[in-house]
């Protein structure tokens, strides 16, 4: 560990949140000083990393345009800092579920301005190992993201810096005047902490509403890889080697990391309607997401206390919209950016 105890920034968690802002702050830098012990139901462990830009339900842009470009850019850039590869650019393949839907994409694409993102309609029966008999549509750009290589390599490069303490943050242990954990010091704290925000007594008001996914990885063994993302209700994510991710589903009353009875019969049950070819589960896990009521991410500094921030929250489109809010929110912790952020704070609940 670094003999120097005073820290710019204090971050605890090391979710997929937390491993952004850190990577931004240090690129800026700054100091920082990483709490974090690896929690089971952690939202990011199970992560699928979807990176997709529409509502499949009502096909509409899901985030602002420029959100894509910066996400896929952010994580270049990560890959060289960490030599490796964990972007994967891969189109989505929508299913469509009647006639009735695949006409009204065709109306969204004709006269919706969705022709930005997809790129063809795929006539009905083209994929025998699919279940497509009311045809398909090819959205691109599009992508995955192995959050849990990304991760893990990012908590080894924190580690070799001298920029991680491997622990559960312990509230007792801190002071919130002086910023202060035990022997480190700092000029700010912010908190990544995921779901267990509601156990933080300085941001417990703020209105999270967990939800426990489940995901599934199986395997086919009559197709060892198909070069796009499947998605009918849950999304099949190709990994290679015979090997697909399946997810999610969506539990609010129970928030732990055990799997459920109901989870892996609906997640069965979505596979059996998208596949034509017999599949095996290799394995499956829980975690639990840090929704937020109005679907917004919780970001910005505490109203008593400016020195005690929060960035989480992040939702189902996290790694999509992470790198953007991550760079921005760096940028004013950072005193470079003074002007107003361009999406909404935790301001929203004072």
């Amino acid at each position: 560990m670094s003999l120097n105890k005073k820290f710019d920034f204090i971050i605890v968690g090391q979710g997929l949140a937390g491993t952004l802002l850190a990577h931004d702050l240090i690129d800026a830098n700054k100091s920082v000083m990483i709490i974090d012990f690896n929690l089971k139901a952690s939202a990011s462990r199970v992560a699928a990393g979807l990176i997709n830009p529409i509502s499949m339900k009502r096909c509409i842009p899901a985030i602002p345009s420029f959100y894509l470009p910066k996400c896929f850019e952010r994580y270049r850039d990560l890959e060289k800092k960490l030599d490796s590869s964990f972007l994967n650019l891969t189109p989505l393949l929508r299913l469509f579920d009647s006639t009735d839907t695949n006409d009204k994409w065709k109306d969204k694409y004709i006269s919706g301005g969705m022709d930005i993102y997809i790129k063809e309609f795929i006539i009905d029966n083209s994929f025998s190992f699919l279940d497509d008999s009311s045809s398909s549509a090819i959205i691109e750009p599009a992508g995955h993201l192995d959050v849990i290589n990304f991760l893990d390599l990012s908590r080894i490069y924190f580690s070799k810096k001298h920029f991680l303490l491997e622990e559960k943050f312990d509230f007792s242990q801190f002071n919130d005047s002086k910023i202060s954990y035990k022997n480190y010091i700092a000029d700010a704290i912010i908190f990544c902490e995921g779901f267990r925000v509601r156990e933080n007594p300085y941001f417990n008001y703020l209105p999270i509403t967990p939800t426990k996914g489940e995901v599934m990885t199986i395997r086919i063994p009559s197709l060892e890889y198909f070069d796009k993302i499947v998605s009918k209700g849950v999304y099949i994510i190709p990994l290679g080697n015979y090997l697909y991710k399946v997810g999610a589903t969506y539990n609010r009353t129970d928030f732990t990391d055990k799997l459920t009875k109901e989870g892996q019969v609906f997640l069965n049950k979505k596979i059996t309607d998208i596949l034509n070819v017999d599949y095996e589960v290799v394995s499956s896990v829980a975690g639990v997401r840090p929704t937020v009521r109005d679907r917004k991410p919780l970001i910005g500094m505490h109203p008593k206390n400016p020195r005690l921030g929060i960035f989480n929250g992040l939702g189902a489109r996290g790694v999509l919209i992470g790198p953007y809010l991550s760079k921005q929110f760096s940028k004013v912790l950072s005193g470079v950016h003074n002007q107003e952020l361009d999406f909404e704070t935790i301001a929203r609940f004072s």
